[in-house]
């Protein structure tokens, strides 16, 4: 009889104990049920390797770097952008493909940003800057903000097309496949200078300094400018120097690079293209009084720039420029025609595509960057 009962015992707390295991696995499926009908949206790696949950659809985006602004408008989707850099704003020709740009919000100053003037665009999702992202009271400005945000940043091509990629699904559509599009060209134009610079003999490769807005700001090891010169062909006499860096900015001094005494400086900025030759302290420097002194052209960006978009261009200029003899097959002016009209639809004439050469009359003025 005892037996009995403790077999009865027994007996119930295995069916109390299955019992309790059904609810709790059936609490676990639901919960999970409503965890997954509570996500929303699709997830994007940005350029640092954030996963970040974005809307499906984006309407309204605040593009708070100037590559990002660029590309936006690039990509056909200005109408969407509620915020850029007013750096961006100054592109003739993009304002030309997309006439309101110059009405969009500049939410920031200085390198600051305005927090309430970003929550009164009311953006779906933010693009940031790197340098940005790196400032501890900008990134907490925007943390209280709850808009999701990614990180746009990059030093290499790869890690540039990565970028171009990444804003592409993020506004998705006609927008995504133009992006695919662009950066198939620019892989192209990768692997042909590449090929190219194989051909070069190194006696012959060009010692080359890069100005960056400034004469004494140049590329630095790991930077855009510093990859790009490298697939030409080129020896960047900066690149793995002991420069000043500052804000992902490098600098060098005048002394520097008279010593590096280059054959050729390629400058992204007209102004200092002729500070450095009409300034009478650059005239013992080689380059310039052989007059090797060259302005990388401008056209809906600065081609070339770390923040621009067109470095498929700038190598591109300078293949045919300054190695014409490894690229009398390529029309420098035929490739150019043909990009803007098929990928940007706009049609070049001869005086807008002269100026896009000179780098001058084709960006309303700003600061000078000459000095």
């Amino acid at each position: 009889m005892k037996l009995y009962k403790l077999s009865q015992v027994r007996n119930y707390f295995i069916i109390i104990l299955i019992i309790s295991l059904l609810i709790s696995c059936t609490g676990c499926n639901l919960n999970e049920t409503n965890k997954e009908s509570n996500l929303s949206g699709k997830t994007i790696t940005d350029c640092i390797g954030r996963e970040v949950v974005i809307p499906e659809k984006i309407n309204r985006v605040a593009a708070l770097d100037s590559f990002a602004g660029e590309a936006m408008v690039i990509l056909g989707a200005g109408e969407k952008m509620v915020a850029t850099p007013n750096g961006v704003q100054r592109d003739k020709l993009l304002v030309k493909i997309y006439p309101e740009l110059t009405t969009i919000s500049v939410p920031m100053s200085g390198g600051t940003i305005s927090a309430e003037s970003i929550l009164s665009l009311d953006p779906d999702v933010i693009l940031l800057k790197n340098a940005l992202y790196l400032d501890e009271g900008e990134i907490n400005k925007l943390n209280k903000l709850k808009i999701p945000y990614l990180v746009v940043n990059y030093t290499t091509m790869e890690e540039q097309i990565f970028a171009l990629d990444m804003i592409g699904k993020i506004i998705g559509g006609e927008s995504e496949k133009k992006a695919v599009d662009i950066n198939k060209y620019y892989e192209d134009i990768i692997k042909l200078t590449a090929e190219r610079a194989k051909l070069i003999p190194q006696k012959e490769k060009l010692r080359v300094y890069h100005s960056i807005n400034e004469a004494v700001r140049t590329d630095g090891e790991d930077s855009l400018g510093a990859d790009w010169t490298r697939n030409v062909g080129f020896i960047n006499v900066s690149v793995g120097e002991n420069l000043k860096s500052e804000d992902e900015n490098y600098y060098c001094g005048m002394e520097q690079i008279f010593n590096w005494d280059p054959d050729v400086i390629i400058c992204n900025d007209a102004l200092t293209m002729k500070y450095l030759l009409s300034d009478s302290k650059w005239t013992g420097l080689r380059a310039v009084y052989e007059n090797k002194v060259y302005n990388i052209p401008v056209g809906a960006t600065r081609w070339g720039q770390q923040g621009s978009l067109e470095t498929f261009l700038a190598m591109l200029w300078a293949g045919t420029t300054l190695y014409p003899e490894y690229y009398k097959d390529i029309n420098l002016h035929d490739e150019v025609f043909s990009f803007y009209k098929n990928y940007l639809n706009l049609t070049l004439d001869e005086e807008t595509y002269n100026m896009i050469l000179l780098g001058e009359g084709i960006r309303t003025s700003g600061q000078n960057a000459g000095k």
